[in-house]
């Protein structure tokens, strides 16, 4: 078959069609080629199946269940790993070239498929289906029909799933810059699925660390906007990839002025004191005041906001060590500013806080607490914070 797809025009061709259709089921296990095809309907496969058993007998219904689909998730990995040895990805890309829409949907469908296999995504990428799927989101144009649609939003999603786990030190520059665009319009696709998004914010996390330039290619497509509404979703997971991803991006100075404006440092405030329901969430929202404080400007604007100090007191005395390390971070930055950062910070009680705090888990005490381990071993380091806060507030200002 891939011999095949590399005879001249192969894609042109109606057998280009049918070797990307085989290819793209050979990608999927039956159960999932199933539920595929309820998509869209009123009726779901499970609704479809009870139905069917209406009609039957208590005899043919025995049968039916104990009959077993030999096609397990685990046979799909193993004939896709082998796929992937075979060259498969290289022979779907060939086929890209004069392919029609519909052969361009199950190629890029069985891109997709094959990506689910994590261990093949760096094979993948090497035999060309990233480079692929980013040139055909570059041909995508208002007039797309309902097909083209399909194919590019399946391109985007095929780029998200690679991305999530592949180094991005080890992709080109072009395919790094060039995968941001896809990314963002994914995040932005008010008909795309939450997992979707999830997928594409987690590779622009991951993009976003991999260097300026990442960063400013993301700034330049409107990314902190996107990033910014993906954090209010319906879904938790997408709210923290978000979230995460906006965090990822502090060193940047478009995010920086994002943050000063004070309806967003709120917005931020607002996420890391929410830490009951959506402790990841407020987790890395903390994250990310830690990080800002250390730019005067954002330092300032914190100390500004009506509720600084009812929301760093609750982040301070909320139990969890993760948050309060990093809320002790803030804290310290905003002393070590100096001048007016300083003194609101004294003035609201909070180094006298800190003294407490050290007083109360110095050396080690409070080490019986119900804490995880890993929040274990951030006590000294939390206590620690609060000793050198307190050192700031006994120096002269």
């Amino acid at each position: 078959l891939v011999k095949t797809a590399d005879l001249p025009n192969a894609g042109e061709s109606l057998t280009g069609f049918a070797l990307a259709s085989i290819f793209q089921h050979m990608a999927a296990t039956n159960l999932q080629i199933r539920k595929e095809g309820f998509e869209g309907k009123e009726m779901t496969m499970e609704q479809y199946d009870e139905m069917q058993k209406l009609g039957k007998t208590a005899e043919e219904k025995e049968v039916m269940e104990a009959e077993e689909d030999p096609d397990t998730p685990a046979s799909c990995h193993e004939r896709v790993r082998k796929m992937a040895s075979a060259n498969v990805p290289r022979a779907m890309v060939q086929l890209v070239e004069g392919a029609s829409e519909h052969t361009l949907e199950q190629i890029v469908l069985g891109f997709s498929r094959m990506a689910e296999e994590q261990s093949v995504r760096g094979i993948m990428i090497q035999q060309g289906v990233l480079s692929c799927c980013i040139k055909i989101d570059k041909n995508e144009a208002p007039t797309d029909t309902k097909t083209m649609k399909k194919v590019v939003t399946l391109a985007r999603h095929c780029i998200a799933k690679m991305l999530v786990t592949t180094n991005p030190t080890l992709l080109t520059s072009a395919q790094r810059l060039g995968a941001i665009r896809p990314l963002i319009q994914l995040v932005r696709d008010t008909k795309g699925t939450d997992l979707q998004k999830f997928e594409a914010l987690l590779s622009l996390t991951n993009l976003a660390g991999s260097g300026e330039d990442a960063q400013n290619r993301l700034v330049s497509e409107r990314g902190i906007s996107s990033l910014h509404f993906a954090m209010f979703s319906d879904h938790e997971l997408v709210r923290r990839a978000a979230t995460e991803a906006m965090s990822n991006l502090v060193s940047h100075q478009a995010m920086m002025d994002h943050l000063a404006e004070e309806g967003n440092l709120k917005l931020w405030f607002a996420f890391a004191t929410d830490y009951e329901d959506h402790y990841e969430c407020a987790r890395a929202a903390a994250g990310c005041l830690a990080m800002a404080t250390q730019e005067q400007n954002i330092a300032e604007a914190v100390i500004e906001l009506e509720k600084f100090r009812e929301h760093t007191e609750t982040l301070l005395e909320c139990g969890r060590l993760e948050i309060m390390h990093r809320i002790f971070v803030m804290v310290y930055n905003l002393m070590a500013h100096g001048g007016k950062t300083r003194e609101i910070t004294i003035g609201e009680g909070l180094v006298t806080f800190c003294q407490a705090y050290v007083t109360s888990y110095h050396k080690g005490t409070g080490a019986d607490l119900d804490f995880t381990e890993q929040e274990a071993a951030l006590l000294p380091v939390t206590a620690d914070l609060a000793g050198q806060i307190v050192k700031l507030g006994d120096e002269e200002g």
